[in-house]
């Protein structure tokens, strides 16, 4: 028989199993509304476009990366790393990992790691062009954060990708195709289209095997993931 101690440990063990999957799924809505709040900002973006979100893609690891939406518009493919964080965030292109800060008062703090999203979308990138056969230049990588959060001291090549907050996507996607005029015929956007949707039909279990890759990979990152 368990002792009373030993039965208190099990419970509050219990207890905290239960809170932290309660977290882990409000966090993943949390996620999912930043997605689409990202979908219908760039609904808005005049020209012919297709959107795909959610693309699981197989890479030459052997695994798979999810890519969380990619704007095929007559300017350009869009690759698009949104994270609906809150907190400060510190990081930049060249460190592996960057942080998600929360003030607590007092002069104390709350940190949480989490994987480069400049590396994470390079990964995309090149999966992109590897399945679409375009080594062009008109592939653009956007990390897209929520508007809730600061960017604090993040430094980045604005030559290669684009760091931003949501409210500020849409005039800069406007601007980037402006500047880069068309590129992309309807039926190019129209095929690229086709061959990506079909890595949006996965099945839960190739999901929750990405899923399990991803926490191998962001071993100290209790923050949303993708």
């Amino acid at each position: 028989l368990l002792s009373r101690r030993q039965r208190q440990m099990c419970i509050r063990d219990r207890i905290c199993f239960i809170c932290c999957i309660i977290a882990a799924v409000e966090e993943q809505k949390r996620g999912q509304r930043g997605e689409e709040k990202v979908y219908d900002t760039l609904e808005k973006l005049d020209g012919h476009k297709a959107m795909i979100r959610n693309c699981y893609l197989p890479t030459q690891r052997g695994d798979t990366t999810e890519v969380d939406l990619v704007l095929i518009h007559e300017s350009g493919i869009y690759v698009i790393e949104s994270k609906n964080y809150s907190g400060w965030i510190f990081g930049s292109d060249s460190r592996r990992e960057w942080t998600q800060t929360f003030p607590k008062g007092n002069g104390e703090t709350t940190k949480y790691k989490f994987y480069n999203p400049i590396l994470q979308n390079g990964t995309h990138i090149k999966e992109i062009q590897r399945i679409l056969g375009e080594k062009r230049n008109n592939i653009y990588s956007y990390v897209v954060f929520g508007d809730d959060c600061e960017l604090m001291n993040v430094q980045w090549n604005e030559n290669e990708c684009h760091v931003l907050k949501r409210r500020e996507l849409l005039q800069n996607v406007k601007q980037n195709a402006v500047a880069h005029g068309r590129v992309l015929s309807n039926e190019a956007i129209d095929s690229y289209c086709q061959k990506l949707f079909s890595y949006t039909q996965v099945s839960k279990e190739q999901k929750q095997e990405h899923i399990h890759n991803i926490d191998c990979l962001l071993y100290t990152s209790p923050s949303p993931r993708d």
